[in-house]
């Protein structure tokens, strides 16, 4: 075996000598050699980083020690990673790495055409070029070494070795035959011959872009694909050149998916380019068309954002619905989109999804396997629905609760299934001028807010609602039983314990409402959730000794006998009332045991509270020291997989003696991570409720791979007066599609509606 072809891992015999004089020694003979040593160091194109190299006559000379300034300039902070800092070398002589993967990352950002493999360093653009061809001039060429990937340096000593690949990077950059050769790649990528076609074609793509933007209009606005022909139709009436073809429901359906495809694809290969931080968001429903899905949503910040955002990512059809199952189905689905594990190891930070047991079981569930596989990764129990589950709690602890709800659903029933009861209810409101409002259900399994609005419904509609009752109660033309169930009705609604109740809920609920549409908030973080939370939580305590606005109307009605015009009585024994102190000190206690802990941990949620409130002025004391928040600094760091702490802990000292004014960038890299976590997933909610306006029931039929393109152009496509179709236009006819002018394709017939005998009606409406 000659000495270029044995292994470069022999180097590392050379990498461990201490003494000076046995690496002088090497060295030595290493020139006795002709500048080649014996053993040709391996390189490990994992942990590697694009370096520039030397000069291509001698890709494998060791080059001059003494690099020129220009090249010393260049690979300054290159040369300070390359230092003696712990974790720099790791000695592995199985793979060879002699650059730490912050090394690799730091020098791919200058040369992202570098590549490895185990015999040596390697150019991406001139092994793709391979040959100048027809651009090749005299004494220029590209050198077989970059081609093949063989480039190395024979110095003995690490330090050595590293200065001397550097300047081969750096010196091939540089090469006439590398410029060429990305000049040609260049050139590959602008598709000339496609732009060329497309160019003589203008007046079709002009006339192909206004099919592609009523198709997306259409997405846009939930319209079924079947009334295309319509759309274009009306166009056509309207003077509008929209071409002889393309017009079918078929054809929107594809133009629909084509764009929604070439949009995600962008979207995608920026994501993996950038690697930014993500969150996930799931949840799991079944829609009209009888499937279940898992809605996906990323939450990320890319380098052109100024805070993260909710991105719709892909609908999942589920066939298998326990926790394996889901997961599978999960990973298939973003390796699909080029987000491997690999990739997500590194970015994925955060986790959120509802309580049910096969997203949050502690055992096998979905957020316990990915956890499996990616440690790092913050899983969050969604703070909307964990305020959910506190009002459930009080609602167990409250009986008076439960009789106030049964007389809300009573009222629900009586006027959600009853179109007469609605128009006596709406005269006896208009007698009254009083604006109705629609009455649901409380505390079901909806949002706070819903309650909050039956609650208000009911508060404003109560003389009509008691006038409505009194009058059905009179009503001879009902039957006995009917009048007694109205006139139970109104003596119930009369009594002291339901106005009072109401006013303690219209108070309750009004607050809670507010929280849970701030926790549902896009922008809301970890410390402004927290923050909300432990707010409301003294708001209840003080709410506990005085009452609210609604509470003091209901309890000064109750005092005078008389509520918006109505007399009260005292009611029956058995009615309960709300007790002040107690109903807002259980809901207090409850939302500070469901709120503030992660499962049944509060230690570990406190001691990440305390980690993240170093980042935030508002929090820092007063006298705290130099080396305040550092340790915590260096736990979030470890915590979202940034690689350089230290130069995060910098940046914490130079924003503290800012007094918080300007952030650096290192310290808003950590903010952006922090922030990419979500602690909501209401996002999703709001999903299902887009894809319930597309797949209805005259829709059901949709797969959900159809549904789901066209959520992605309902949520994350630009709106109608900011799309520009060209782009997708130009990829549709790259792909061999035909335009709306094509001549080879049979023209859509416009054969008339027959009329028969109506005919002569619309004749006359014509005239």
């Amino acid at each position: 075996m000659s000495k270029r072809q044995q292994s470069l891992l022999n180097f590392f015999k050379y990498a461990g000598q201490s003494d000076p004089k046995q690496a002088k020694i090497a060295d030595q003979e290493c020139e006795d050699h002709g500048g080649h040593s014996s053993s040709m160091p391996t390189i490990n194109a994992a942990k590697f980083a694009p370096v520039v190299s030397g000069d291509d006559d001698d890709p494998h000379g060791e080059g001059d020690e003494d690099d020129n300034e220009m090249a010393d300039g260049h690979f300054e902070s290159a040369r300070d990673c390359d230092g003696d800092e712990a974790g720099t070398f790791v000695g592995d002589t199985q793979t060879g790495q002699i650059w730490t993967d912050a090394q690799f990352k730091e020098k791919k950002k200058s040369y992202p055409w570098l590549i490895m493999d185990k015999t040596g360093l390697g150019c991406a653009i001139c092994k793709k070029v391979g040959s100048l061809g027809p651009e090749k001039t005299a004494g220029v060429k590209l050198a077989k070494e970059w081609i093949s990937g063989s480039v190395t340096s024979s110095a003995p000593d690490l330090k050595k070795k590293q200065r001397a690949l550097r300047k081969k990077v750096f010196e091939h950059g540089s090469t006439k035959a590398h410029v060429m050769a990305s000049n040609i790649c260049d050139k590959a990528n602008e598709n000339i011959l496609v732009n060329a076609v497309i160019n003589i074609q203008s007046d079709q793509v002009q006339t192909t872009a206004r099919i592609f933007r009523t198709a997306y209009k259409e997405a846009k606005r939930h319209r079924p694909a079947h009334g295309f022909e319509h759309e274009i139709d009306c166009q056509e009436m309207n003077g509008v050149d929209m071409g002889r073809i393309l017009h079918s429901n078929v054809a929107c359906s594809h133009i629909q998916q084509h764009i929604a495809t070439d949009m995600k694809r962008k979207l995608l290969e920026r994501i993996v380019t950038c690697a930014p931080k993500i969150g996930l968001m799931l949840d799991e429903a079944t829609g009209l068309n009888k499937k279940s899905a898992l809605i996906v949503y990323l939450r990320m910040q890319l380098p052109e954002m100024e805070s993260p955002e909710n991105i719709f990512f892909d609908l999942v059809e589920l066939d298998d619905f326990g926790a394996e199952g889901i997961v599978r189905k999960l990973l298939d689905a973003l390796g699909h989109a080029n987000l491997d594990e690999a990739f997500l190891s590194k970015t994925l930070v955060g986790l959120t999804c509802d309580g049910a047991s096969v997203m949050l079981g502690r055992k096998s569930g979905v957020a316990t396997r990915l956890k499996t596989r990616f440690p790092n990764i913050m899983v969050w129990h969604c703070s909307a629905h964990r305020l959910e589950l506190a009002v459930g709690d009080v609602m167990k602890e409250m009986g008076a609760i439960n009789h106030f709800k049964i007389l809300m659903d009573k009222l629900y029933a009586l006027y959600s299934t009853s179109n007469k009861n609605r128009v006596e209810l709406k005269e006896c409101a208009d007698g009254l001028n009083i604006q109705l409002c629609k009455i649901g259900r409380v505390l079901d399994n909806r949002w706070v807010a819903s309650s909050l609005r039956t609650v208000e419904a009911v508060w404003r509609s109560y003389p009509a609602l008691h006038r409505h009752f009194t009058h059905a109660a009179e009503d001879s033309a009902r039957e006995s039983a009917t009048r007694e169930s109205y006139s139970g009705m109104a003596k119930r609604l009369s009594s002291h314990a339901f106005v009072f109740n109401l006013g303690l809920m219209y108070d309750a609920l009004q607050e809670l409402s507010e929280l849970s549409l701030e926790l549902q908030k896009q922008e809301c973080n970890i410390i402004m959730a927290h923050k909300a939370i432990c707010r409301q939580i003294r708001v209840f305590e003080a709410m506990s000794e005085r009452p609210g606005r609604y509470s003091l109307l209901s309890q000064r009605g109750v005092e005078e006998n008389s509520f918006q015009g109505v007399p009260l009585h005292a009611g029956r024994l058995t009615d309960k009332t709300l007790d002040q102190r107690t109903f807002f000190g259980s809901l207090r206690r409850n939302l500070e045991k469901r709120m503030l802990s992660q499962g049944k941990d509060q230690t570990g949620y406190y001691k990440l509270i305390d980690d993240l409130k170093v980042l935030y002025p508002q929090y820092w004391p007063q006298d705290g020291d130099a080396l305040f928040g550092e340790s915590e600094v260096e736990t979030l760091c470890q915590q979202f997989c940034i690689d350089s702490p230290r130069n995060v802990i910098r940046a914490l000292r130079e924003y503290r003696d800012n007094n918080g004014t300007f952030i650096p960038d290192e310290l808003n890299y950590l903010l952006a991570a922090v922030n990419t976590v979500p602690i909501s997933s209401a996002e999703c909610e709001r999903g299902f409720s887009q894809m319930n306006l597309i797949c209805t029931a005259n829709r059901a039929s949709l797969l959900p791979s159809t549904i789901s393109f066209l959520l992605f152009l309902c949520l994350v496509g630009p709106p109608l007066t900011r799309f520009n179709p060209f782009p997708y236009v130009r990829s549709w006819i790259a792909k061999g599609h035909k335009t709306a002018l094509d001549t080879r394709s049979r023209e859509r017939s416009r054969g008339m509606e027959a009329g028969g005998s109506i005919n002569a009606v619309w004749a006359v409406l014509d005239k």
